[in-house]
């Protein structure tokens, strides 16, 4: 059994190498050759799916400074706060915009804090601690400030296990569930033409 009165509390500041956030590209179209990951290519489980491209010039140029790497944890402080993500190989290379923070971290699994960063914890200080202009949004210094609850690497591992077991049984239940509404229709077609 995890003991969690035994668990420091750290900032997100002291255990990333980098937090920062990228650029709104210049040219709008849309094409290139490098992946562009918006808020919106962020599903709410936690997956990426790519639509837009950048050039490799704009890329490796005005756009150099979020430049993503494999396990970066991307995670939203514009439009639809706090969806996260962690980058895969697959996606790579791959640049994003101002509304995403880019967490890179120093030490520990980055499963458990990308995991974290999409709990209610997080959620909560979100609702108490939004800047709100034309659309709600968090600072890259009220990321770096959050308060993470820090187990040893072990017990970090353990939970990332747990849960992607839980997010992998609802993956299988939606999908038998989307199977089951196909059926549904199909006989509503054939018994009620």
């Amino acid at each position: 059994m995890l003991a969690r009165n035994a668990w420091e509390k750290r900032k997100l500041s002291e255990v990333t190498n980098l937090i920062t956030k990228g650029t709104t590209p210049r040219e709008k179209g849309g094409r290139g050759e490098v992946n562009f990951i918006k808020v919106e290519n962020l599903s709410k489980n936690g997956n990426i799916f790519t639509t837009s491209k950048v050039s490799v010039s704009e890329h490796q140029g005005y756009l150099a400074r979020s430049i993503l790497q494999e396990n970066d944890i991307l995670f939203s402080i514009a439009g639809s706060l706090g969806r996260t993500a962690i980058v895969p190989k697959l996606v790579l290379p791959a640049n994003t915009n101002q509304a995403l923070a880019i967490i890179r971290l120093s030490t520990g699994c980055v499963e458990f804090v990308a995991t974290y960063l999409s709990g209610e914890a997080i959620d909560r200080y979100i609702r108490r601690n939004p800047t709100v202009g034309a659309q709600p949004n968090i600072s890259l210094t009220q990321v770096a400030s959050l308060q993470i609850d820090w187990p040893s690497l072990h017990e970090q591992e353990v939970i990332s296990k747990l849960f992607a077991r839980v997010k992998d049984l609802i993956a299988a239940t939606q999908s038998r569930l989307s199977s089951l509404e196909l059926l549904k229709k199909a006989l509503l077609q054939d018994l009620f033409i």
